[in-house]
């Protein structure tokens, strides 16, 4: 176990978690070196965490919510626009409304919801705010779906991003590689999860209707026309990806 004491002889219980004549296990022996290489893999991980969530610049963006008629509260995100500058932009335009028309997200239903896994929304007939699909940003691509409340870009395979996404609900590590993270909730989680329990337990069939009443922008809402659909710079090593190859994209 972490943590575990040396005996009095100065060395570490014989515990094996693997070999001959070990059936099981419910937990390891690490030497003082490996814990601490451990616990500064954590601290790394909770900081760059805190940094993308922090990062000055990133927008602060919100919908309010209905539930079959009645209000159900406002969930704010921030966005990674950082680490994931298309799908972020994409986003925050479609919470301002700015381009006009279609795009954007008041009035939008969750139309698929599983239970305890994804609140999934969008505009039908609209890609994008640039008219079409846009690529993945890998900085987004790179990141783990481990916990609640991430927002992941829906797709149909590699650079096939569009105003449709998931809010997850919890983690989703089969996600993992391919659907771009770009931002998380940072108030109102529990209007995240009373929009999923409009659904049959263990099932997707939505037995209630949820609709983004209005959507908007609280921080750093200015548009950013360097942002553009389509990365400059590709790998020369081509990926397998849901049975296709393709070369990722690199910026």
């Amino acid at each position: 176990m972490l943590g575990q004491k040396k005996g009095t002889a100065g060395e570490f219980p014989p515990v094996r978690n693997r070999g001959e004549g070990c059936k099981w296990t419910s937990g390891a022996v690490f030497t003082e070196s490996e814990e601490a290489a451990m616990i500064a893999k954590e601290d790394a991980a909770r900081a760059a965490e805190e940094l993308r969530r922090t990062r000055a610049g990133n927008p602060r963006v919100f919908f309010d919510i209905q539930i079959d008629g009645k209000a159900a509260g406002r969930i704010e995100f921030v966005l990674y626009a950082h680490e994931a500058p298309r799908a972020a932009e994409n986003f925050r335009a479609m919470c301002t409304g700015e381009r006009g028309g279609k795009y954007t997200f008041a009035g939008m239903r969750f139309y698929r919801i599983i239970d305890r896994f994804i609140d999934q929304a969008g505009v039908n007939g609209v890609n994008s705010i640039w008219g079409g699909s846009f690529d993945d940003d890998p900085g987004g691509l790179a990141l783990k779906h481990n916990k609640a409340g991430l927002l992941s870009a829906a797709n149909s395979g590699p650079d096939t991003n569009s105003g449709h996404f998931s809010i997850v609900v919890a983690p989703a590590p089969h996600l993992n590689g391919g659907y771009t993270i770009f931002g998380e909730v940072v108030s109102g989680m529990e209007t995240v999860n009373a929009i999923n329990k409009l659904t049959v337990r263990g099932t997707d069939r939505v037995v209630g209707k949820a609709v983004v009443t209005k959507a908007g922008c609280m921080l750093n809402c200015n548009s950013r026309p360097s942002v553009t659909p389509k990365c400059k710079t590709r790998s020369k090593v081509a990926q397998t990806e849901r049975g296709g190859h393709y070369r990722p994209c690199l910026d």
